[in-house]
């Protein structure tokens, strides 16, 4: 695993599959409709338009208002796989039509606020465009949750220390406590998908990895309203295959605290200060009190070290992209690898 400086290995990184195409221009989008393909709103970059499907599906459930029933059926709705196929640039987003499907909807208008770091900044507005985090950075994330009192506690610490994190959650632990999942929102943080209940992928197969996947999306969907952008497999085991079957970004991490091995708070604290650095992305569990017993101190002392605490959208500039895993600042590949 390769590491680099924060901002140079960011942005080799990026330049890759062109997440920075288009960044430098400064054209606005115009409030006049106007045709485009997404081989132009892309920059024929495949990662881009499994992006753009990804807020097509959320867009979908949001315009018709879906029961989570639904959540199956709209991975079922026929989305564009083509560079060559059009799209509407309008005031208020990226306009795609679509074809007969069981939702009966001819049109969606996807927010530009939806598409930052999916499509080229230069069919953005201004205003709407994502800036990129600057200083010395970390991104906490937290599995295996909710749990119905470790994690509101940890909650707690982090508004009172004003920083956000990231929660891969337990589909089945979701469908329990789905108020404690609208908890997480509500505070700022992120919520992403972490299975069913927690299988090795690669020891299920494709479809079973799919239906892991796609029954913790519709229960977190149920309890949020919203279809979780990233998923972090289980023992961050994934393959080729069901990388690209999931369609979802895949968030690995660079600082494994091992907290659940060590149940020991000072071990908790000394593994996580040992390994950070700039741009890390700290894997700790929600599921264990001397874990977040540890959060107080680990937060204390690396902001006394210079550090900003991001969520992962904030660490990648919301250019965490399908089919790709993501493992830290400037350290990714393709899912499987």
């Amino acid at each position: 695993m390769k590491r680099h400086d924060f901002w140079q290995g960011l942005v080799a990184a990026a330049a890759v599959v062109g997440l920075f195409g288009g960044f430098g221009t400064v054209a606005q989008a115009k409030s006049t409709a106007k045709t485009v393909t997404f081989g132009q709103l892309t920059n024929h970059n495949t990662h881009r338009l499994a992006a753009i499907r990804q807020a097509a599906r959320q867009q979908i459930l949001t315009q018709t208002h879906a029961k989570s029933r639904r959540v199956a059926a709209v991975y079922q709705v026929k989305l564009p796989h083509h560079m060559t196929k059009k799209a509407t640039l309008t005031a208020n987003g990226v306009k795609m039509n679509l074809l007969a499907n069981s939702f009966k909807v001819k049109s969606i208008t996807i927010p530009y606020t939806q598409l930052r770091g999916k499509i080229l900044n230069r069919y953005i507005p201004k205003a709407d465009r994502t800036k990129a985090v600057k200083g010395k950075v970390v991104a906490l994330t937290f599995d295996d949750g909710p749990d119905p009192t470790l994690t509101p506690k940890l909650l707690k610490i982090l508004k009172k220390n004003h920083v956000h994190a990231t929660f891969f959650e337990v589909g089945q632990s979701v469908s329990r406590y789905p108020k404690i999942s609208r908890a997480v929102l509500a505070g700022g943080n992120e919520l992403g998908n972490h299975s069913w209940n927690h299988p090795d992928f690669n020891s299920i197969g494709t479809a079973k990895t799919v239906n892991q996947v796609m029954r913790t999306n519709r229960d977190i969907y149920a309890a949020t309203g919203q279809l979780p952008q990233y998923v972090r497999p289980p023992y961050g085991n994934i393959t080729a295959a069901e990388g690209r079957a999931i369609e979802q970004p895949i968030i690995r991490w660079s600082v494994d605290s091992r907290d659940w091995s060590y149940l020991n708070k000072q071990k908790d604290i000394n593994s996580v200060m040992r390994a950070t650095r700039n741009g890390s992305i700290v894997l700790m569990h929600d599921i264990h009190a001397p874990s977040v017993a540890a959060v107080p101190t680990i937060i204390h002392k690396l902001k006394a070290k210079g550090y900003h605490f991001v969520t992962v959208s904030q660490l990648y500039n919301n250019q965490a992209l399908p089919g790709l895993q993501y493992f830290g600042a400037g350290d990714y590949r393709v899912a499987g690898r």
